[in-house]
């Protein structure tokens, strides 16, 4: 069962960074980094393996390659804006007016900002997000590529759709590691009629830098 909302999740947490600023400024990358993801569908009972690949980086927008075996096609391309606010997601293929603010520099612990856009998907459906976002803490957390000392950013809020009837509420904790400059873990929860729908953990397994 492909969720909706995942994408929101994958496009923005995987994205390969590496560091030329401060522990919590706006994070610079390069061409050729690879990142790899372990993906767990826990509402589906599923794992998955994701990779992704900086292809282009300008002043503007960065874009990458985002490989998934599991999908048809394997390979999609996601564009994002230069602190990594989605514009297209890797994983879904969703476009999003304007651009999903995921993270927001600099990083700053009790800082709060607010996300609201219209989301269009690969078959044409269209919604429109209403998105609370706070770093709440700085923390450790780990996971199968390491422990890191993360900014722990929170949001919650609602998807209404469009072209379709109905909303959906959805929550979300990514945890962003300034030491190699990356989102390293996220937890997604989407649900439906007071139940859980979907639920989504991404954590890193591997990065590796710009040749």
């Amino acid at each position: 069962m492909l969720r909706y909302s995942m994408g929101l999740f994958l496009a923005s947490v995987a994205i390969g960074i590496s560091a030329q600023t401060s522990d919590h400024g706006k994070p610079v990358v390069k061409v050729g980094e690879v990142a790899t993801y372990a993906v767990n569908l826990r509402a589906d009972n599923r794992l998955a393996e994701e990779t992704v690949t900086i292809t282009s980086v300008d002043d503007k927008l960065i874009k990458y390659i985002t490989a998934r075996s599991d999908r048809t096609p394997a390979d999609m391309e996601g564009v994002s804006t230069a602190e990594w606010s989605t514009i297209q997601s890797g994983s879904s293929g969703s476009r999003f007016d304007p651009s999903y603010p995921r993270l927001k520099f600099p990083l700053v612990v009790g800082e709060t900002w607010k996300g609201k856009y219209e989301v269009t998907g690969l078959s044409g459906a269209r919604s429109k997000a209403d998105i609370d976002f706070k770093v709440v803490a700085k923390e450790q957390v780990t996971t199968p590529a390491g422990t890191y000392e993360a900014f722990k950013v929170e949001s919650s809020g609602w998807v209404t759709g469009v072209s379709w009837q109905g909303s959906f509420r959805t929550t979300n904790t990514t945890w962003y590691a300034p030491a190699i400059h990356r989102i390293v873990k996220s937890e997604l929860k989407d649900y439906r009629n007071n139940r859980l729908w979907n639920d989504t953990v991404t954590e890193l397994k591997s990065f590796k830098p710009a040749p």
